[in-house]
């Protein structure tokens, strides 16, 4: 038997099912992951990663729409293909909604489910390839709806968001809501600030947000080291390159206006330019 590197997540509180399904899905060389409810799916999902997961709508207790709206918090990108007896537009709508990307009619053909589980997983390798392109270009992206929950979202992406706090989620939350808000945020955790930059109008059903990460301390030591600049200048120019003024950067280091301004032809000097503009083009530079 041909083992094919795909893992299923095989979802349905009817043991016969579960057992003719998996030996379905095993004979054709998937790895294969049963639960019985919704509440054991998420439970798996915890500690395995899965590349597809079939799942029945009607369970007992959670039952499919509402395992599938939680598996999509903490896995939007996992493929969901609903399994039910319910051939009504109304049930095939409310899967789509909560997140499901196909649904199959019970009693299932083994033919057909096989061709769907494979089409899926093809489709969501190309998806997670593309998403790490991006990132490989400087460009982590991801998708939120308005309440701030995360539709789709690029490996780096993930990484940055992870980082961020309940509280910080809800700032983003209220900035997607505000029609009067900026195309721009910063997030401020100790030395480290997060900048997301909204480039979806709104006429997109999703905001699509650039999310990039920036710790002080690494980009002033960055500075230092490639410029030949002294800590104090460094610290100087990497507030000019944020677009500061002499007089708040004064305030951010604790300075005079005065000593701000001796900085500046210092760094002037060495980086061989005579204005904020030029050393803020050589700064930026140094640090993208």
């Amino acid at each position: 038997m041909h083992t094919i590197d795909a893992t299923v997540i095989l979802v349905d509180d009817d043991p016969n099912a579960l057992h003719l399904l998996n030996r379905v899905l095993s004979d054709a060389g998937f790895r294969v992951l049963v639960a019985n409810s919704g509440e054991a799916a998420l439970e798996t999902l915890t500690k395995v990663t899965a590349n597809v997961m079939l799942l029945d709508a009607q369970m007992p207790g959670m039952d499919g729409f509402e395992t599938c709206q939680q598996v999509k918090h903490t896995q939007p990108d996992l493929p969901v293909i609903f399994m039910t007896g319910l051939s009504e537009t109304k049930h095939m709508v409310a899967g789509f909604d909560a997140g499901g990307v196909d649904y199959l009619i019970k009693p299932i053909n083994h033919q057909e489910l096989l061709a769907r589980v494979k089409v899926h997983i093809n489709n969501a390798q190309v998806t997670q390839k593309t998403k790490a392109a991006l990132d490989h270009t400087g460009q982590y992206l991801m998708a939120l709806d308005d309440s701030g929950q995360i539709q789709w979202q690029t490996p780096e992406a993930q990484k940055l968001l992870a980082a961020l706090t309940s509280k910080d989620r809800e700032l983003v939350s209220h900035w997607l809501k505000d029609p009067e808000a900026n195309d721009a945020l910063m997030i401020q955790q100790g030395e480290t600030t997060f900048h997301l930059t909204l480039l979806s109008d709104d006429s997109e059903p999703h905001h699509l947000i650039k999310i990039k990460s920036q710790n002080l301390i690494t980009e002033k030591q960055t500075l230092k080291n490639k410029l030949k600049i002294t800590r104090r200048e460094a610290e100087v120019l990497f507030w000019v390159s944020q677009g500061k003024t002499d007089w708040e950067i004064s305030k951010i280091l604790s300075i005079s206006d005065r000593t701000v301004n001796k900085h500046l032809q210092q760094i002037y000097r060495k980086l061989g330019v005579n204005n904020r503009t030029a050393a803020t083009t050589q700064a930026l530079l140094v640090l993208n």
